[in-house]
């Protein structure tokens, strides 16, 4: 049986941690029609002031087209 994490599932993981965006708000962006990082970063904030996240939001967008692409 897998181990879970209480403070996971209380506290979402938050990639952009400097404008405190967590994956599924990101996740959301993109299934309300985000497509880009620019698109993502205009509904959210992520990736707005450093930068260090954009990769990890990259990572997510792309993520979350390839299971769109199969939906359809």
């Amino acid at each position: 049986m897998e181990e879970i994490d209480i403070n996971q599932l209380m506290r979402p993981r938050k990639i952009c941690v400097c404008r405190q965006v967590s994956e599924s708000d990101i996740r959301k962006a993109i299934q309300s029609g985000a497509t880009s990082l620019q698109e993502i970063s205009l509904q959210t904030q992520a990736s707005t002031n450093c930068g260090t996240c954009a990769s990890a939001v990259d990572a997510i967008l792309q993520d979350e087209l390839k299971k769109l692409r199969k939906i359809v």
